[in-house]
């Protein structure tokens, strides 16, 4: 049983690693597939999560993000991409996330992540791969600025809040983590 079980993650392993692996996509595609993937995710979150329409209103950007996750003993990797959209001046800025945790880990799953910028510092920082994450915070906080809160939403970073809704899967996890959101080069 143990054997099989080893197995099986191992084969989520290579499905999760290498799955993009094989498609050649132009710059183009790639865009275009990942502007109906933030379209996705915002109808999941919306379901889920409906004070997340609202906030985006409400917020200087936003970005979503499709991710997987695989853990295993003291390891975990979870990698993403999505589109970080500025509120005010409408750009689109097509993003990548990684990130490595260290502990007590299990499992693999996917998830999608909505964040909400509350500043054009926070853009700056967000779209340049500054911000620097670990695990979240709270489940309700305020965002310290106008009083206001993002009920449902984790603060990550100063100016930075998400959601995160879990698609499929099942991880656990028991470590110190970290990620950064950095922009593609070829795509922006």
């Amino acid at each position: 049983m143990r054997k099989k079980f080893i197995q099986l993650i191992l084969f989520a392993l290579v499905l999760l690693t290498t799955g993009s692996a094989f498609a050649k996509e132009t710059p183009d595609q790639l865009r275009a597939k990942l502007n109906d993937m933030s379209g996705q995710v915002l109808s999941r979150m919306y379901e889920k999560y409906p004070s997340s329409k609202s906030a985006i209103q409400n917020v200087y950007a936003y970005c979503t993000i499709s991710a997987s996750s695989v853990k295993w003993g003291f390891w975990g990797d979870d990698h993403g991409r999505g589109v970080a959209v500025n509120n005010n001046t409408g750009e689109r800025i097509y993003v990548k996330m990684k990130e490595l945790s260290l502990g007590v880990n299990f499992g693999a799953k996917e998830y999608d992540l909505l964040f909400l910028i509350t500043n054009k510092t926070a853009w700056d920082n967000f779209v340049s791969g500054k911000i620097k994450f670990g695990s979240e915070v709270s489940a309700q906080v305020s965002d310290g600025v106008s009083g206001g809160t993002f009920a449902e939403a984790s603060v990550v970073a100063d100016g930075v809040w998400v959601y995160q809704l879990d698609k499929k899967g099942l991880a656990f996890e028991m470590s110190l983590k970290g990620a950064q959101i950095s922009p593609y080069k070829n795509l922006n």
